[in-house]
């Protein structure tokens, strides 16, 4: 009786475990003997379809004829398991991962039969693992990035870090951050309360002075985002950052230039100076304008345009018309537009600036704009916009979260509509 009923709840584990896992049984050298639905489904093929042919209907060509594929048979039936992510293909081609084991199935007297494969399908997680591993390396490509434990001390940078700062890893690895900031804000209450916001979670940006290992100026818009655990504990800091050095010295240079046009002004002498000042001006302008408005190629399927700085509406045209030109170029998804350098707006600004997303959304590419602060959210809302129709995050890194998030639902929503069309042409 109670054989009767081990083996009556050993029928019922394996037809649960039929239904949730993918399971192919081989001859020793690679035929098909037998297959599961679940098996079949993933692989978009019918039993009669498969038994009979060899596993190799389901590798690239190339592989199926390597000396490797080969020995991978061999290795089976000499009795050696083997358990990893398995890259294989469906009907027609599509390509399809599985996380699986192969092994050795024996009869009673302890001869090999045949090849049991059991796994599970994951592929959109792996196709999503690769989107993301791609997004960061084109973060890594475009940014200066450097990690921090909680409080301050430097564990990792990436080389743009390096170079700005002129620095080796090992030079900074184990060191403070305050290496980069004066030795004044280093002892501050502002410099000691910044660390104590970020190791309590709270994520910050800005326009920030630090210096380099010579000495030198560095301004950075940057980012600092706390990575917490999945118990809400922050286990590091990490810092997105583009260098705006440049930018910010013409911005004093033309500041002083102003200035002493200003006075030049006031004496009739000098009205010639004036005037060429004036020119050198606008000049000087409109050449900050194009070091402050880089549209990046982040991904091939994402731009980022940073913007610092004071944003009028012949600068708010230009953009529109490089961002566009760019979209058309990269055929990008995605368009991140970080205004997070920008205090102030008037409402025709606020007006194009509205324009500019809806143009990219004209040429299919979904536009964020990040780092509103609370002036320019005002001026949006008073020009009567219906704010639904903007997409909006807080922060620079909420925006590469969101775009994260929306390549990887295009990429489950295809994989979707391509399981549906396996399915129905079936």
């Amino acid at each position: 009786m109670a054989k009767g009923m081990a083996t009556e709840e050993a029928k019922q584990l394996m037809g649960a475990i039929s239904e949730s896992l993918a399971i192919a049984t081989f001859s020793l050298d690679g035929e098909i003997l037998s297959a599961n639905q679940r098996f079949l489904e993933i692989m978009g093929y019918e039993l009669g379809d498969v038994v009979g042919k060899h596993h190799r209907i389901f590798v690239d060509p190339g592989y199926a004829q390597s000396e490797e594929y080969q020995e991978f048979w061999k290795s089976l039936a000499s009795g050696k398991s083997t358990t990893a992510e398995f890259k294989r293909f469906g009907k027609g081609g599509r390509e399809i991962w599985l996380q699986g084991t192969y092994m050795l199935a024996t009869d009673s007297s302890g001869q090999p039969v045949k090849i049991v494969k059991v796994a599970s399908d994951v592929t959109a997680s792996k196709l999503i693992a690769t989107y993301n591993a791609g997004m960061i390396a084109g973060i890594e490509r475009a940014m200066a990035v450097i990690e921090f434990q909680k409080d301050g001390t430097i564990i990792s940078a990436n080389q743009n870090f390096l170079n700005l700062t002129g620095y080796s890893l090992s030079e900074i690895t184990g060191q403070h951050h305050s290496l980069f900031v004066g030795r004044e804000y280093a002892h501050s209450e502002e410099y000691a309360e910044h660390w104590r916001r970020l190791g309590a979670g709270e994520s910050m940006e800005g326009r920030y002075k630090r210096f380099s290992k010579t000495g030198e100026e560095i301004w950075l818009q940057a980012t600092y985002a706390p990575i917490l655990s999945p118990d809400g504990e922050v286990v590091k800091i990490v810092k997105f950052a583009y260098d705006i050095t440049t930018a910010v010295h013409q911005a004093d240079e033309l500041e002083q230039a102003l200035e002493a046009s200003h006075k030049a002004k006031e004496l009739e002498i000098e009205l010639a100076k004036a005037n060429e000042a004036e020119r050198a001006r606008k000049e000087m302008d409109l050449a900050i304008q194009e070091l402050s408005t880089p549209v990046t190629p982040i991904w091939d399927q994402i731009l980022l345009l940073p913007l610092v700085g004071i944003l009028d509406s012949t600068r708010a045209a230009s953009i529109m018309t490089k961002s566009l030109e760019m979209i058309s170029q990269t055929r990008a998804r995605i368009f991140v537009l970080d205004i997070s350098g920008v205090a102030t707006v008037d409402t025709a600004v606020a007006n194009q600036l509205i324009k500019i997303t809806k143009a990219t959304q004209l040429m299919g590419c979904e536009a964020i704009i990040s780092g509103l602060s609370p002036a320019i959210a005002r001026t949006i809302v008073e020009l009567g916009v219906n704010v639904g129709e903007i997409r909006t995050t807080a922060t620079l890194r909420d925006a590469f979260e969101t775009a994260l998030a929306s390549l990887g639902t295009r990429i489950g929503q295809s994989r979707q509509e391509e399981k549906g069309t396996a399915l129905s042409v079936r």
